[in-house]
């Protein structure tokens, strides 16, 4: 499913998939030092974020505020007004749980952005707003102070994923290289590390074998989690081919063997 929105100052594009939903972002406007803003091209938008720091100040202070509370010159945005990327909330609509997929509330500094955390068959509305460093001024106690604010009027929008189990045919991805920083958060105290020979070159490297897993449960775990359905899919179509057989007398099996 796809599904598309925008406002003055950015826009999103929303692929959803299985167990994946992708992120097409866009900011309307170039917003200067001079607080002057100026269309640009997606090149000119990546560098400028590329190029600003999500660092802490120098003196590590959190800063809050709102973007009505931000002072104006001439009418324009103010001269800090500069957007360092994107605040981006999801809700499952059927649960009404929220999510913020931005960690430690942190920009994401990204035009392309992959949800990989979505299940099958759920209706997500993604709530998108541009997020800046926040001024050094605020009403707010020190320990309060977030380091950048979301400012600006949140784009919504919304998406169904995909439940190959409903429909006549199905398709399912297991997890891959896109998922391999989760699985090793995931599953991280499993990791071992080995020495080999490369190009004769020795050198160190770690894996983290989910069928190595001494816990039982952790290991089916892993295993389901790289499967995400498509083993399980797999032996389901198997299973199906050969209760048609069986019922159609193709297949004959004694008591023996069906034990």
């Amino acid at each position: 499913m796809r599904s598309r929105s925008e406002n003055n100052d950015i826009s999103v594009h929303a692929i959803a998939g299985t167990r994946v939903v992708i992120l097409g972002l866009n900011l309307k406007q170039k917003y200067d030092e001079s607080g002057d803003s100026s269309p640009s091209t997606s090149a000119a938008l990546s560098a400028m974020l590329s190029g600003l720091t999500v660092a802490e100040d120098a003196n590590g202070a959190d800063i809050a505020a709102s973007e009505s509370s931000l002072p104006e010159k001439n009418g324009q945005s103010p001269s800090h007004d500069v957007s360092v990327g994107f605040a981006i909330d999801r809700r499952d609509i059927s649960s009404g749980k929220s999510t913020s997929l931005n960690f430690d509330g942190r920009p994401i500094q990204k035009f392309h952005y992959g949800d990989y955390t979505v299940e099958p068959g759920h209706q997500y509305e993604y709530s998108v707003r541009r997020m800046i460093k926040a001024p050094s001024r605020s009403r707010y106690s020190f320990f309060s102070r977030p380091k950048y604010v979301a400012v600006g009027s949140p784009l919504v929008v919304t998406v169904t994923t995909e439940d190959p189990s409903t429909a006549k045919h199905g398709v399912y991805f297991n997890r891959g290289a896109a998922g391999s920083q989760a699985y090793a958060e995931k599953f991280g105290e499993f990791r071992k590390w080995h020495r080999v020979n490369k190009y004769g070159t020795p050198h160190w490297t770690s894996t983290i074998n989910p069928l190595t897993i001494p816990d039982p449960a952790k290991k089916k775990e892993a295993c389901a989690w790289l499967s995400r359905g498509l083993e399980e899919a797999l032996l389901e179509f198997i299973s199906q081919v050969l209760r048609i057989l069986i019922e159609a007398g193709e297949i004959n099996f004694t008591a023996s063997e069906a034990s």
